[in-house]
């Protein structure tokens, strides 16, 4: 089973020095694609930046100081620990064991606005935008510029693992880097879903911080416990969820949460 999780708006400084030696071992797969695109804005003023990428002044000057410091390949961070968001927090690869770590970087995917495709121990650097970006782009969003060639990274990601489930952790908005259509083609695609109960009984979306944490519980439930299938993933519980149902022709799987106090 092949996990895909989303970037995460807030990263790292991504600072640590990196070889070329070790560069070339952890070259992302979509590299020239990420070297074009910010190559493209180098002349873009912070000022356009910030408008374009709907992003604080402040947010646009790093954004700026990160496209003139992308070529620069001798610093920089592996994807899996470069992304601070609540998913990756919630995930904590850092407190796995070498052999867990290994099984994460083995079966999760990373689908990245400006790099597309990831492996967890890819060496990147810093940036700051979403998947509905359009700067350099004309009218398309980085999504839909990147879906091709994230959907081909997908398919040979499968062929080489010769895996044919993939669980889809990711939000509406990654997903559209992905032709799921082709995918079903060669795999079954889940989505695994969320739901929280209250205390009269009444289910609903958890807020969007709440469920990312779980989305990241979850992933680390399935490295740690080595979860191998969506059959054993339908019997998973924790202190957080249990799963309640599967839907085979959904292609969906749902957890319940006890909704947390505000």
């Amino acid at each position: 089973m092949l996990i895909l999780i989303a970037e995460s708006k807030t990263m790292g400084a991504c600072t640590g020095h990196v070889s070329t030696e070790e560069y070339a071992l952890h070259r992302p797969e979509l590299e020239d694609t990420a070297e074009a695109l910010m190559h493209a804005l180098r002349d873009v003023s912070a000022e356009t930046l910030a408008r374009e990428v709907k992003i604080s002044p402040a947010l646009a000057s790093r954004l700026k100081m990160m496209i003139y410091d992308f070529p620069h390949k001798s610093s920089g961070e592996q994807a899996i620990t470069a992304y601070t968001g609540v998913v990756f927090k919630a995930f904590d690869y850092k407190s796995l064991t070498p052999i867990q770590k290994k099984e994460a970087c083995d079966r999760i995917a990373v689908i990245s606005s400006l790099y597309g495709w990831l492996n967890p121990s890819d060496i990147i650097k810093p940036y700051r935008f979403d998947f509905t970006t359009t700067i350099a782009l004309g009218n398309r969003s980085l999504a839909s510029y990147m879906k091709d060639r994230v959907t081909g990274c997908l398919i040979k990601r499968l062929s080489r693992m010769k895996c044919t489930e993939v669980l889809n952790l990711l939000p509406a908005d990654a997903a559209k880097c992905i032709d799921f259509k082709k995918i079903e083609a060669v795999a079954k695609v889940w989505r695994a879903d969320f739901r929280e109960i209250n205390l009269i009984g009444e289910y609903r979306t958890p807020p969007s911080n709440r469920l990312k944490t779980l989305r990241g519980l979850l992933l680390r439930q399935i490295i740690t416990e080595r979860i191998n299938c969506i059959s054993e993933l339908s019997q998973a519980e924790s202190e957080e969820y249990m799963a309640s149902s599967c839907d085979q022709e959904a292609g969906k799987i749902v957890f319940d949460s006890v909704a947390t106090k505000k």
